[in-house]
């Protein structure tokens, strides 16, 4: 989502920071990145079946660990430093209706995009709301008074507050219901076929994603790329 990447339009080449990150750790390989845009539950079975190398942006747990070709699994990925990004997740919540992680009681619960990390957070905490919204739809039924709120990724979240125009309606909650690392992950084959390549590319994402951070360093005013 944008501003980390934003679908092409007329069949071009997504553009956002993330794609910005990418082409730059690709760029000393001499290779050329190839993108396509599905909703991210296909995205992860297109991997899995060796239609496409690799997908972004993803979450370690076990279960996508099995699945998946994350960096550094033998000395841990939670504790890699060849990541893309780690995510903020807060509650963008009414501002009549503040969210605080300790005291929240579900009325109408809380939505975040489907097959998120987060998503499956809040099913196992009792909070998700029954209902699924995409993000914009999401943040609408929050402003209504429609959901309690609505958890994404803060610069994400805050991004396309400003397009809705809602900034006057939706706060982001400084209490984060998650913070986690995103990895551009690959299909085993993929990697096997390709080890060397792409433990230098996730190398190279390492040093891409520190030029990133120190333009755009999360700060507790909201303010966002």
């Amino acid at each position: 989502m944008s501003p980390f990447i934003s679908a092409g339009s007329d069949g071009d080449q997504p553009a956002g920071l993330l794609v910005d990150m990418l082409e730059a750790a690709a760029a000393p390989l001499d290779i050329t990145l190839q993108f396509q845009q599905a909703p991210w539950l296909r995205c992860q079975k297109m991997v899995q079946e060796n239609k496409l190398n690799a997908t972004l942006a993803m979450i370690w747990s076990p279960q996508r660990a099995l699945e998946f070709r994350f960096p550094d699994p033998q000395s841990g990925t939670e504790q890699s430093e060849r990541y893309l990004w780690q995510a903020q997740y807060p509650v963008f919540h009414p501002i009549t209706k503040s969210f605080v992680k300790a005291k929240y009681q579900p009325q109408f619960g809380i939505s975040a995009p489907l097959g998120y990390i987060v998503e499956r957070w809040l099913l196992h905490k009792g909070w998700l709301s029954p209902y699924k919204f995409k993000l914009d739809e999401g943040l609408r039924m929050v402003a209504d008074g429609k959901l309690d709120g609505y958890s994404v990724e803060r610069f994400i979240g805050s991004h396309h507050l400003r397009q809705l125009g809602l900034e006057d309606k939706i706060a982001a909650s400084s209490d984060n219901l998650l913070i986690e690392k995103w990895f551009l992950v690959f299909n085993q084959q993929y990697y096997q076929q390709n080890q060397q390549l792409v433990e230098q590319f996730w190398l190279n994402i390492g040093h891409a994603r520190q030029v990133l951070e120190a333009r755009f360093p999360y700060a507790d005013s909201g303010s966002t790329p």
